[in-house]
């Protein structure tokens, strides 16, 4: 390779690994287990540098000690080995902080790292003998040009001001969207301290290592000079990393409940894990290396300028794609303006002498550029403000409408059976299973609004077609065989029957769904049924698996497949297996509670690539613009099927208990026909309908006590109660991330400041995204939140109890019938799908709804025209109330509430569930559902379908 390439080398590398680490540092599954990364990349530092100290060729300044310079004013440490000691306690010290404040980073604040080359270059500007190795005449010119800053370290004063402005401006504007992941009480004060000693401690390890490895710039181009004591260096890493490992080694001996913490390591994490042990060892080499050309300061300038760039890029795509307040869109430009200006500085007192040659066209290439860039930036950003010249949710209503108006002309365009068929077949691309018309017939009689849509069935049914009959009836059997939270249904000759093993707590759901059966059972084909019992849903297949089965399912797909389509098999009930003759049952189920599940089981369905399987959103403590974007129109939800779809949002692993810590999944990764009442996406159960909501275990009713009144007549209350039961929290503070305990905290004792959009105080009849406190929230909030847990703390552990009882205000239950006192209610899920929507859809209530399970009415009903939508981060529900409920502050800006949009959506909520989720509804969704099954579970499947004569 010529030398003038490889003296591109080092540079270039140290560009792009400094590029590299600023990118995907905050989206690093490495930093899922951050003392196991620790040991293992001072372990590969400590030994690359200890393998490129020992062949080391001294020179002539090598063989001085550091600062032993006539004239310094720094500390003179003499013997390395002391440094070395020295280096020991801080550098095990800051690994043991960054463990314990990345467990609570979301109550961390702005980092200070990118003010850390100035204070380095702040201290070292005491030492007077740190020269440019300049000739007289370019040192002349230069003491003419810049009296106050002859020294080196000095001279970089000014451009390291300059960056590390830029650089914290940057980490400020990225820390302005503050989640509402939870900061405890206990914490709240403690980390931020914490926090400023372990910045602390970084300064103190950047000064140590300054000292153990200070050089000087080679005197042959392009030579690469390696340090002194890069050998101790390298030895005091790989001690570093065996302390860790020792300390590891003591726990694993000690504590078993974290043997499995320890030891069990995913894909992802040691694939992360490898590109981070790699790239830093390769980036502090070629630190090294460029260290020996240019210098110590102009190496460190270069690195911190990458990593502001890149950082720079980052924030401009996260503005990109959410809502921010303009005022901090537009400031962008400042930062990118003190970049380009260091820049600027860093060139003339590097090039000494040849500054004042040099200063002309660098003075109009700065009077060109940085203007054009403010310009850009506004440019860039205007078509976002022209946006809001009309309010998100008004728009949404609007599409709304077209959208439920699209959505049931379609569900019910057949108005005789032969439609049906030929819809079904178009729809489908088959023949409709047997038995098709007594469907048709039943659910014509019970007047349903919906005949062709059922795209729910044939979406949770068509992973099953890669599965043969007899595959599909074994699995069935074996899982019904112990106790493995499963039920089971019997269906011979017409008559349904519930399975033996089901105990007695769960009967009533299995019967239940036995009820819902009964009216249609004469005609469905024999077969069994698996019912799962718990709430949280259980089924999660690898990416590849699922694809291969809606592969097979597509190709399945023929409805002319033979000349004459035939009935049910004869004698069907023969072909189900006793499950009291089955011996040596496969272990298909894993207990999975209390432990994360969302690499393992929520996003186990997504693409490799997608954000969900490639990227780990540990800082909890800010907005995932990115995550919300593709399913948001600003702050608000856009698509409410994929607000809950997790390939695109990482930052759901630590957004709900069922990705957290749940509390009952028992899961498998095999295909298993399994009935559940609702399912997370990603989770391939089959839903049916609820036996709670056919049984009425939460009814809608009213009395003298409790009316229910007109909308206009009820309190302007956002109203909510319940229990903390979404999750378990044991001890790991899953607790702070679980939406029930953030909906209760936001609402009363929020620590941040919200995202809002209000009127524009131009008072123009535009929109704004400001950022508000949470006193002045709650003081210009038209309408006020009641949201409150009740009775006491369940489902927790160890100090996560006690947080929350400090954390929270516990009130007594009340009598379900109150809910209709209040305007607004708010409905969230729990451990499983909740079982109040249907009777909040009912009332004339307007529902505010966040959840990840989806049920089987799921699009039947649509967002913004019969419920309200809020994103599972509730960054937007404050925006929401104050857009039906009104906002007034001191400041003048005032929106009276959209009462009657709300009253309308309330309207159209209740008469619509009245049409679309009747008991009669559940009955006909599950027939069809039951025929489907029968079909694919029969060894005649690809021969079956029903044709009218």
């Amino acid at each position: 390779m010529p030398l003038q390439a490889r003296a591109l080398l080092p540079p270039a590398a140290l560009i792009v690994g400094t590029g590299y680490l600023t990118t995907t540092l905050p989206s690093s599954f490495a930093v899922e287990r951050p003392l196991h990364t620790a040991g293992v990349v001072l372990l590969v530092t400590g030994s690359i540098l200890v393998g490129l100290g020992i062949p080391c060729v001294h020179d002539k300044h090598q063989d001085r000690p550091p600062f032993q310079h006539n004239g310094s004013r720094l500390p003179k440490l003499q013997r390395p080995y002391v440094l070395a000691i020295l280096l020991t306690l801080p550098i095990s010290a800051r690994i043991g902080l960054s463990w314990w404040v990345l467990k609570h980073v979301e109550c961390t604040g702005p980092s200070a790292l990118p003010i850390l080359p100035l204070l380095v270059a702040g201290y070292y500007s005491l030492d007077d003998t740190q020269d440019l190795d300049l000739d007289s005449k370019s040192r002349a010119r230069l003491e003419e040009d810049y009296p106050a800053t002859t020294s080196a370290p000095r001279r970089y004063i000014l451009p390291y001001l300059l960056l590390a402005a830029s650089g914290f401006w940057l980490t400020s504007i990225a820390a302005l969207l503050r989640s509402t992941t939870i900061c405890p009480v206990t914490r709240i004060w403690a980390v931020p301290r914490l926090s400023t000693l372990g910045f602390a401690l970084d300064c103190v390890i950047v000064a140590l290592l300054y000292a153990l490895l200070n050089g000087r710039k080679s005197s042959k181009r392009h030579a690469f000079q390696t340090p002194p004591n890069i050998t101790l260096l390298g030895v005091l890493l790989i001690a570093c990393s065996g302390l860790l490992g020792v300390a590891g080694g003591v726990t694993y001996a000690i504590a078993p409940d974290h043997r499995y913490w320890i030891l069990d390591l995913s894909s992802s994490y040691v694939q992360s894990l490898f590109a981070l042990s790699l790239t830093i060892p390769c980036t502090l080499l070629s630190f090294l290396g460029v260290t020996s050309s240019i210098g110590f300061w102009s190496t460190l300038f270069v690195a911190a300028l990458s990593a502001s760039l890149t950082y720079f890029v980052q924030i401009l795509r996260m503005v990109a794609n959410g809502p921010w307040p303009l005022g901090y869109m537009f400031s962008l430009a400042l930062p990118f303006a003190l970049l380009g200006l260091a820049v600027i500085q860093h060139a003339v007192v590097s090039w000494g002498g040849e500054a004042s040659s040099r200063r002309r066209p660098i003075s109009r290439f700065a009077r060109v550029c940085i203007p054009a860039s403010f310009l850009l930036l506004l440019v860039s950003f205007g078509r976002y403000q022209r946006l809001l010249t009309r309010h998100p949710i008004s728009v949404l209503i609007e599409m709304g409408k077209k959208q439920h108006t699209t959505w049931a002309t379609q569900a019910h365009s057949s108005v005789t059976l032969h439609d049906a068929v030929r819809n079904y077949q178009i729809r489908y691309l088959r023949d409709p299973p047997p038995g098709f018309d007594k469907w048709y017939g039943y659910a014509s009689s019970r007047n349903s609004v919906v005949i062709d849509d059922f795209d729910n069935i044939e979406k949770d049914l068509a992973p099953f077609w890669s599965l043969s009959p007899e595959v599909l009836r074994k699995r069935t059997a074996e899982v019904l065989v112990g106790d493995n939270g499963l039920g089971g249904i019997s269906i011979r000759s017409g008559n349904a029957e519930v399975f033996a093993n089901v105990p007695g707590t769960h009967r009533w759901m299995v019967d239940g769904t036995v009820d819902m059966i009964r009216p249609f059972a004469e005609h469905l084909p024999d077969m069994d049924i698996a019912m799962n019992l718990n709430d949280e849903c259980r089924v999660a297949i690898p990416y590849t698996r699922w694809k291969e089965a809606h592969q097979v399912q597509f190709a399945s797909r023929n409805p002319r497949s033979s000349e004459q389509t035939l009935g049910f098999s004869a004698d069907r009930g023969s072909a189900w297996l006793n499950t009291s003759e089955l011996t040596d049952v496969p272990a298909y189920f894993k207990v999975e509670g209390f432990n994360p599940t969302f690499q393992l089981y929520g996003s186990l369905s997504c693409p490799p690539d997608s954000p969900a399987r490639s990227q780990y959103h540990w800082n909890t403590g800010v907005v995932c613009t990115s995550c919300s974007a593709p399913h948001s129109l600003g702050l608000f939800v856009r698509n409410w099927t994929e607000s809950a779809n997790p390939c695109h949002q990482p930052d759901l692993a630590y957004m709900h208990g069922l990705h957290m810590s749940p509390s009952a999944l028992v899961g498998t990764h095999e295909l298993i026909p399994i009935f559940s009442q609702s399912k997370a996406p990603g989770y391939a159960d089959i839903r049916y309908p609820s036996p709670w909501n056919y049984k009425d275990k939460a009814r809608y009713e009213t009395d003298a006590d409790f009316p229910d009144p007109t909308f206009v007549e009820k309190e302007n209350t956002l109203f909510w109660r319940g229990g903390t039961t979404e999750g378990v929290s044991a001890g790991s503070g899953a607790w702070r991330g679980m939406l029930r305990q953030r909906l209760v905290h936001l609402a009363n004792n929020p620590t941040s400041e919200q995202m809002m959009l209000l009127p524009s105080a131009r008072d123009d009849g535009s929109f704004e995204y400001s950022l508000e406190t949470p006193g002045l929230i709650q003081h210009s909030l038209g309408a006020k939140p009641d949201i409150h847990f009740v009775d006491k703390v369940v489902r927790c552990g160890g100090k996560d109890c006690s947080d929350q009882e400090s954390e929270f205000t516990f009130v007594e239950g009340i009598d379900f019938k109150q809910h209709w006192r209040y305007k607004f209610l708010f409905d969230a899920d729990g451990a499983g799908f909740s079982g109040r929507f249907i009777p909040f859809m009912q009332s004339r209530s307007l529902v505010f709804k966040s959840a990840l399970f989806r049920e089987w009415y799921e699009g039947r009903l649509t967002a913004w025209h019969h419920f309200v939508p809020v994103d599972l981060r509730l960054h937007d529900l404050w925006s929401i109330l104050a857009y039906f409920g009104g906002w007034q502050d001191d400041s003048g800006r005032k929106w009276e509430g959209r009462e009657k949009e709300a009253n309308r959506i309330a309207r159209q909520g209740r008469m619509w569930t009245e049409k679309v989720l009747r008991k009669e509804d559940m009955e006909i969704y599950m027939f069809r559902l039951l025929l489907e099954l029968g079909r694919l579970t029969d060894d005649n499947r690809d021969k079956l379908g029903y044709r009218p004569s």
